[in-house]
Protein backbone atom coordinates (compact mmCIF):
# COMPACT_ATOMS: atom_id res chain seq x y z
CA UNK A 1 0.00 0.00 0.00
CA UNK A 2 1.37 3.42 -0.94
CA UNK A 3 1.63 6.32 1.50
CA UNK A 4 -1.06 8.14 -0.44
CA UNK A 5 -3.42 5.17 -0.14
CA UNK A 6 -2.67 4.97 3.61
CA UNK A 7 -3.41 8.67 4.03
CA UNK A 8 -6.62 8.39 2.02
CA UNK A 9 -7.79 5.46 4.11
CA UNK A 10 -6.94 7.30 7.34
CA UNK A 11 -8.90 10.35 6.16
CA UNK A 12 -11.93 8.20 5.44
CA UNK A 13 -11.82 6.98 9.05
CA UNK A 14 -12.02 10.53 10.45
CA UNK A 15 -15.38 11.75 11.65
CA UNK A 16 -17.11 14.56 9.76
CA UNK A 17 -15.78 17.37 11.98
CA UNK A 18 -12.20 16.11 11.71
CA UNK A 19 -12.50 15.84 7.93
CA UNK A 20 -13.79 19.41 7.80
CA UNK A 21 -10.89 20.68 9.94
CA UNK A 22 -8.47 18.83 7.67
CA UNK A 23 -10.12 20.33 4.57
CA UNK A 24 -9.84 23.84 6.00
CA UNK A 25 -6.23 23.25 7.01
CA UNK A 26 -5.33 21.96 3.55
CA UNK A 27 -7.08 24.90 1.87
CA UNK A 28 -5.27 27.46 4.02
CA UNK A 29 -1.91 25.80 4.54
CA UNK A 30 0.86 26.56 2.12
CA UNK A 31 3.84 24.71 3.48
CA UNK A 32 7.19 26.00 2.28
CA UNK A 33 9.53 23.17 3.21
CA UNK A 34 12.55 25.45 2.83
CA UNK A 35 11.19 27.93 5.42
CA UNK A 36 8.90 25.99 7.72
CA UNK A 37 10.47 23.51 10.06
CA UNK A 38 8.94 20.17 11.02
CA UNK A 39 8.77 21.52 14.57
CA UNK A 40 6.62 24.46 13.44
CA UNK A 41 4.31 22.16 11.51
CA UNK A 42 3.98 19.93 14.58
CA UNK A 43 3.07 22.87 16.82
CA UNK A 44 0.53 24.19 14.31
CA UNK A 45 -1.12 20.78 14.07
CA UNK A 46 -1.27 20.52 17.86
CA UNK A 47 -2.92 23.94 18.03
CA UNK A 48 -5.51 23.04 15.40
CA UNK A 49 -6.26 19.64 16.89
CA UNK A 50 -6.27 20.80 20.51
CA UNK A 51 -9.34 21.14 22.66
CA UNK A 52 -11.49 24.08 21.70
CA UNK A 53 -14.68 25.35 23.18
CA UNK A 54 -16.78 28.26 22.04
CA UNK A 55 -17.18 31.22 24.34
CA UNK A 56 -20.66 31.78 25.67
CA UNK A 57 -22.37 35.12 26.10
CA UNK A 58 -21.42 35.29 29.80
CA UNK A 59 -17.77 34.59 28.95
CA UNK A 60 -17.71 37.36 26.36
CA UNK A 61 -19.41 39.80 28.70
CA UNK A 62 -16.84 39.02 31.42
CA UNK A 63 -13.97 39.66 28.99
CA UNK A 64 -15.56 42.94 27.85
CA UNK A 65 -16.14 44.09 31.44
CA UNK A 66 -12.55 43.29 32.42
CA UNK A 67 -11.24 45.18 29.38
CA UNK A 68 -13.40 48.21 30.23
CA UNK A 69 -12.22 48.18 33.86
CA UNK A 70 -8.56 48.03 32.74
CA UNK A 71 -9.15 50.82 30.21
CA UNK A 72 -10.83 53.05 32.82
CA UNK A 73 -8.02 52.36 35.31
CA UNK A 74 -5.38 53.41 32.77
CA UNK A 75 -7.30 56.59 31.90
CA UNK A 76 -7.65 57.63 35.53
CA UNK A 77 -4.01 56.89 36.41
Amino acid sequence: MTKLAEVQEAILQLDHDEQERLRIWLDEKVLDLEEDSPELETELLKAVQGPHSPLGKADLEAVAERALREHRARRSA
